[in-house]
């Protein structure tokens, strides 16, 4: 590695803009540094640099306009006690499949999960969602039960009405039917395939030389 070019990417990255509006060198020094790239003698001027108190307004006012745009589209997230059932999100199928409890709570939003296989996971409330344990079921006591009803008597049957008788076939139909099942498929013959040895080549035409 060159050092020469080493020393001039330290000296850019120290004149580029960061969040905000100021340098590292800005930041520093409160005003720029002279690096590789050609710049005017007024660039360095005392009256083109912003005052230190200007940036630091400029960066709390974008904290505080990020910070609300956020806020526009979430929600405030229930805090899981000790003991809580909950299902954690897998990081790579995203699927909500790994039953946990939780065994220690955390003071950044963060949970200590016990898994049925007995390890241990921490995760962020954003990944955890609340399971719903089901009991099962237990019969009931006797004198809850309601009382078998009597069963509806079945209908009368019904005769089936007679079935119509079926048409007749006219003669002409028969016979349509009789020629139909007399007449027999005939494969078409074809004569025999010609071989390309057998075909009538023509004279190739020469020009003379």
């Amino acid at each position: 590695m060159d050092p020469d070019k080493l020393a001039k990417a330290i000296l850019l990255f120290q004149n580029a803009p960061r969040y905000g509006g100021a340098s590292p060198a800005q930041l520093v020094f409160n005003r720029p540094v002279r690096d590789g790239l050609p710049a005017h003698r007024r660039f360095f001027a005392s009256e083109w640099q912003r005052a230190a108190h200007m940036l630091e307004e400029r960066t709390k006012h974008a904290i505080e306009k990020n910070t609300a745009h956020y806020n526009q589209s979430t929600r405030l997230l229930e805090v899981f006690p000790v003991g809580a059932h909950v299902l954690a999100q897998h990081p790579t199928t995203k699927r909500w499949d790994t039953q946990a409890i939780v065994v220690e709570t955390g003071p950044n939003r963060d949970y200590i999960i016990k898994t049925a296989s007995g390890r241990l996971l921490r995760r962020n409330r954003r990944f955890l969602r609340q399971r719903v344990v089901v009991m099962p079921a237990t019969n009931p006591p006797a004198a809850q039960i309601a009382p078998a009803q009597p069963p509806m008597p079945a209908a009368p049957a019904q005769p089936n009405p007679p079935a119509a008788p079926a048409p007749l076939n006219p003669p002409e139909a028969i016979n349509v039917e009789q020629e139909r099942q007399q007449r027999q498929y005939r494969p078409r013959v074809y004569g025999q395939a010609s071989r390309r040895s057998n075909r009538p080549r023509n004279a190739p035409k020469r020009y003379p030389a």
